[in-house]
């Protein structure tokens, strides 16, 4: 049976252990709690990218259908031309239309036939001037396109990776909560059982004072001086009295209380006389029940004298009286 001095030992190393594990606790939380937040900062980082990515694929999607659409009016420009400049080629070769040769040729002179020419020339030169400029002009919007697709496509690729890497840092997120969770739980369980043993501990400390008290105030006598010599005294009045065995000893230290050992002090079966209990012991005296021991079970109990005087004592059967 544990002693009220091993129960207090006992509850002051698991508090001393619940106090270390709660410190861990606490950094470990505090640690998880830091990494939760790098963990929400990251996320949050990452939603704001692929935010900014599909809004440039947006913008870059306008821009692309905005091209698209001066691309066909430069095509149609491009057709009218070319349609126009064909359709005076061949009317210089039809006779019932008035083509470049009928212009040429209905010159009144030699230059006036010059300005003619000339004429037909710079109109010429003008239609194709005009067709290489939106033909130009076309080509640069093609090669425009292609390049913001090119980058509609590295974004839509880099959109991509980032709802990847997110969809990673949710899961980590999702761990790191429960982790977070599950050291919280263990925190609130481990001061609970803290705040229980530190309970208990006053508890048994308390009761160890008071048996202590108990004992301070019992009667000791001392007048042997030398050899041991019975004490014939009687018990008080009241209380339950029967027959025990009892071994004097003579060994110093400490009780199970944590009071230290001497005259008036004896061992018991807490099951039988309970600890802290004023006795009085036939031939010893009063005493208090303040120790206990491996050996001493059932009704048996060990009595605490100086040497010379236990050496006397020996073993014996008393009767205890219990107050």
């Amino acid at each position: 049976m544990a002693t009220t001095s091993d129960e207090l030992d006992s509850a002051s190393q698991q508090i001393g252990n619940l106090e270390a594990r709660s410190q861990e606790l606490d950094t470990d939380y505090k640690q998880a709690l830091s990494d939760l937040v790098a963990v929400d900062s990251e996320v949050t980082r990452y939603s704001n990218e692929i935010a900014d990515t599909n809004q440039r694929r947006l913008e870059i999607q306008a821009s692309i259908t905005a091209e698209q659409t001066l691309l066909v009016q430069y095509q149609a420009q491009l057709d009218d031309r070319q349609g126009a400049l064909e359709k005076r080629l061949r009317g210089a070769y039809k006779s019932e239309d008035v083509g470049y040769l009928e212009v040429v040729m209905g010159a009144g002179d030699f230059s006036d036939f010059l300005n003619r020419v000339d004429m037909i020339n710079y109109i010429a030169d003008e239609d194709r001037q005009l067709i290489t400029s939106v033909e130009e002009a076309k080509q640069s919007l093609e090669a425009q396109i292609t390049s913001l697709s090119d980058k509609q496509n590295e974004l839509a690729a880099t959109a991509d990776q980032l709802s990847a890497a997110q969809s990673n840092l949710l899961d980590a997120q999702n761990k790191q909560q429960s982790f977070v969770s599950s050291l919280q739980s263990q925190k609130v369980a481990t001061d609970g059982q803290l705040s229980q043993l530190q309970a208990e501990a006053a508890s048994i400390e308390a009761r160890m004072n008071q048996i202590q008290q108990q004992a301070a105030q019992a009667p000791v006598d001392d007048s042997s001086g030398g050899g041991y010599s019975e004490d014939n005294s009687q018990p008080r009045g009241g209380g339950s009295s029967f027959t025990v065995t009892a071994t004097a000893y003579c060994l110093g230290g400490s009780t199970a209380t944590g009071m230290p050992v001497g005259r008036g002090v004896i061992a018991v079966d807490p099951r039988v006389i309970p600890l802290g209990s004023r006795v009085h012991v036939s031939g010893y005296g009063d005493a208090i029940a303040a120790d206990t021991g491996g050996a001493i079970q059932g009704n048996i109990i060990d009595v605490w004298l100086p040497c010379g005087e236990a050496y006397a004592w020996g073993r014996r059967t008393v009767t205890v009286t219990v107050y």
